[in-house]
């Protein structure tokens, strides 16, 4: 073992040390690459950024609206990946297929009037000069990149992407692969053999995390921002559509179950939006830092899982969305449950900001209202909040587990929207001005 270690290792050190001189490297099958921050060919560089794998929403801006050509966005898993700073220049395509394309002769710029057929040839031939297994980078590696500032893009310039994409940071295209046209050039890839972190792949798989077991009433601070937790503790009780719901309780309500819940704590509020910044440094679009107090809204259930998965790297705790059961009996009020049919009170005014109290369908402030029987706020009405859980009906077949559980209604909501009982079916990838969540511990 010892040996092919530092065999390993010695493999890597020649293939830095080799592409650093514009020679050919062996790159063994199947093993890690560590790719060379430049990569030296025929006297043309080529500047490589390497990521770690991870997961993001694909055909989303920063703020998380759609990019142009996107009807909705589509939650991907990466692995680790090394790609060009920059586009390929006309250097460098010159270096390696001994011509010039390009509409605007210059060494400096990006090569273009490609098509997806010559960069496929060209990424051939760098190859096999450099040994490093260049490809096309697909629209999720190229997309990632630049939302992550590793890939620079340059104005004007459409790029091709694996699959006859064509992108620029705010729009897509698909075109023929056989297109020629100025502007339109490329940039290369390389995987390095490293997968994405098991815990951010069983995240968005919607695998349980670990739980901690604690029912506290606690204060996590982040930043400067406080996250206050609510501890529950655990006991029986019965779920879904109780006497006090009366014939408003949906079939989906039905039966009544009985589920015993273990311990757990749970977000006094809904997430705020100065909470969300505190910890993603940006803000989903329709947020603004001017409201901090409101529930960060426009975000999907894999953006709730990405934040939770920040969130626990910066705290070291085991943060995650609530399961259904565990929402249902704390909005009930756990063991000092009074019974009501919103969470709080009979009146679903007291308690819930919803289509009769909301200024204009908007959600506000947190803890406006009356809280309920734990000191929980707003889990009837102001924003929609995401449980972990896959929806499935109480008795019959499951749904797929892209579809999730939704909770508690909203700012838009009727009122039987935000009974402690009703349950909505949401696909996981949705957002709206009325979607939010809560935290669990």
């Amino acid at each position: 073992m010892t040996h092919n270690r530092f065999a390993i290792a010695f493999t890597a050190v020649a293939a830095l040390l080799a592409a650093s001189c514009g020679q050919a490297v062996t790159v063994p099958e199947g093993e890690p690459v560590e790719v060379p921050e430049t990569i030296e060919v025929k006297g043309a560089s080529l500047e490589m950024k390497t990521l770690e794998g991870g997961t993001f929403a694909l055909g989303t801006m920063p703020d998380r609206r759609l990019v142009k050509g996107y009807d909705r966005a589509s939650q991907q898993i990466l692995d680790g990946y090394a790609i060009s700073a920059m586009p390929v220049s006309q250097a460098l395509w010159s270096a390696v297929m001994g011509g010039n394309p390009s509409s605007a002769v210059d060494e400096a710029l990006p090569v273009d009037r490609v098509t997806l057929e010559d960069c496929g040839k060209f990424v051939k031939k760098l190859s096999r000069l450099t040994g490093y297994r260049f490809e096309i980078p697909t629209e999720a590696q190229w997309e990632y990149a630049v939302r992550r500032g590793e890939a620079e893009t340059v104005r004007g310039l459409r790029e091709w992407c694996d699959g006859a994409a064509v992108r620029t940071a705010s729009e897509k295209e698909e075109i023929p692969g056989y297109t020629k046209a100025a502007g339109l050039g490329f940039r290369v890839a390389i995987r390095t053999g490293r997968p994405c972190d098991s815990t951010v792949v069983a995240a968005i798989s919607g695998v349980m995390p670990g739980r901690e077991h604690v029912a506290n009433n606690e204060v996590i601070e982040v930043n400067g921002v406080k996250f206050n937790m609510i501890g529950v503790r655990g006991c029986g009780f019965t779920m879904g559509a109780t006497s006090e719901q009366g014939e408003y309780a949906e079939e989906d309500e039905k039966p009544m179950m009985a589920i015993n819940v273990e311990d757990f704590e749970i977000g006094q509020t809904e997430v705020t939006v100065e909470q969300w910044e505190a910890v993603m440094g940006t803000l989903p679009f329709g947020n603004s830092p001017d409201t901090p107090h409101r529930p960060v809204v426009n975000v999907s259930w894999y953006a709730a899982q990405e934040f939770i998965l920040r969130l626990n790297a910066l705290t070291g705790r085991i943060f995650r969305l609530p399961t259904e059961a565990e929402w249902e009996f704390a909005a009930r009020g756990g063991t000092r449950s009074a019974y009501y049919r919103y969470s709080g009170s009979n009146k679903v005014g007291q308690v819930a900001v919803y289509e009769k109290n909301s200024n204009s369908l908007r959600v506000s402030d947190v803890k406006t209202l009356k809280s309920n029987e734990l000191g929980i706020f707003d889990m009837s009405g102001n924003a929609w909040e995401w449980c972990f859980d896959a929806y499935s009906p109480y008795e019959g077949t499951p749904q797929d587990n892209s579809v999730k559980v939704h909770r508690g209604g909203s700012a838009a909501s009727r009122w039987g929207a935000c009974r402690v009982s009703n349950r909505e079916a949401m696909p996981a990838d949705n957002t709206k001005a009325t979607f939010g969540f809560r935290l669990a511990i």
